[in-house]
């Protein structure tokens, strides 16, 4: 769409005629242009329009030109919507061999806390428009498996596809720890957030309980965390059926710690349920980025007027060096 950004300008067009019309001293001094070839120059040139309106066209396009330009004349497109990238979030997925029980329920069936954990974690990036967000996967150790990115989909796509053994078979969770706080360290951002997901505790790795507690008392970045697993599950055997524990192993005093040090919070799911409304807790405690900015690509014109004007006022000056020279014949 093209438009004047300053387009008040163009009503200056009649400044010059009330400045010579209107203003006396101009009035007084106002003489005839004597030409005395002029009328025998537009005859021989075989134009049909009278010589007083050729003796003003040139230098009244000309103005107009000017005007023109300095009226900022522009193309505008369509509007391009900007998100304001203010929040980076890392999430941590436990990969180990224990992701494998299967005491969660989803859609009606049962399923492993790693299927629950793809499908809730997924619908809970592709939310987070307005945000940056990366995937580390950790088991014997802990690997970036996305880096920080706006490309919600495709941290969703890799979330979705992550498997128990691309990382071991152990819980290296404070390595996992360590290298989200490593990662923003390098990087700058207003809001730092690490989900941090697991069904056990530290039982390998390089950073341990206490190591992994300093790292997160120490650094600007808030650590929430998630105990994945069932508190009960009925087991068959040769004695018959009996209860048990599936996330006896799951450390929540150390989950709990790791929160609270880092300003974040601890959240437990025992159900796809309870995952499903810690994500949207998150979300209340995270806030998305509701307001969307927009901006239309502008591009500026003036160049072509004003070209236009140095045009005319040169073939003004051209046409007014004729009639100069005309009078001497």
């Amino acid at each position: 769409m093209f438009e004047f950004a300053w387009w008040w300008i163009l009503l200056l067009f009649p400044l010059p005629w009330l400045v010579r019309h209107l203003t006396p001293v101009a009035s007084k001094q106002r003489t005839p242009l004597p030409l005395p070839n002029a009328a025998r120059l537009i005859q021989a040139s075989n134009h049909q329009l009278p010589g007083s309106v050729r003796l003003w066209l040139l230098p009244v396009l000309t103005w107009l030109a000017l005007l023109s330009a300095l009226a900022q004349p522009q193309w505008v497109g369509e509007p391009v919507t900007l998100q304001e990238e203010r929040r980076e979030i890392m999430i941590a997925l436990d990969l180990s061999a224990s992701m494998q029980a299967d005491d969660m329920t989803l859609n009606g069936r049962q399923a492993t806390r790693l299927e629950a954990a793809h499908h809730i974690l997924a619908d809970f990036i592709e939310r987070r428009k307005g945000d940056r967000v990366g995937l580390i996967v950790y088991a014997d150790s802990a690997y970036v498996y996305a880096p920080i990115t706006r490309d919600l989909n495709t941290v969703a796509q890799l979330a979705r596809e992550a498997q128990i053994g691309l990382a071991g078979q152990r819980t290296a969770l404070g390595d996992a720890i360590g290298l989200s706080i490593r990662y923003f360290t390098e990087r700058e951002s207003e809001e730092q957030v690490v989900l941090m997901l697991t069904d056990g505790m530290i039982n390998t790795g390089v950073i341990n309980a206490e190591e992994a507690l300093h790292l997160a008392s120490s650094h600007d970045v808030k650590i929430h965390t998630i105990g994945i697993g069932s508190e009960e599950m009925v087991v068959r055997g040769i004695f018959g059926e009996r209860r048990i524990n599936p996330s006896a192993d799951l450390d929540e005093v150390f989950l709990n710690q790791i929160a609270e040090a880092s300003g974040g919070q601890y959240f437990r799911a025992r159900n796809s349920a309870e995952m499903e409304q810690i994500y949207r807790l998150i979300d209340q405690i995270e806030p998305i980025q509701d307001e969307e900015n927009s901006m239309r690509p502008r591009k500026a014109l003036f160049h072509w007027p004003l070209a236009l004007a140095f045009v005319l006022a040169l073939l003004h000056l051209c046409s007014m060096t004729v009639l100069s020279g005309g009078r001497r014949v």
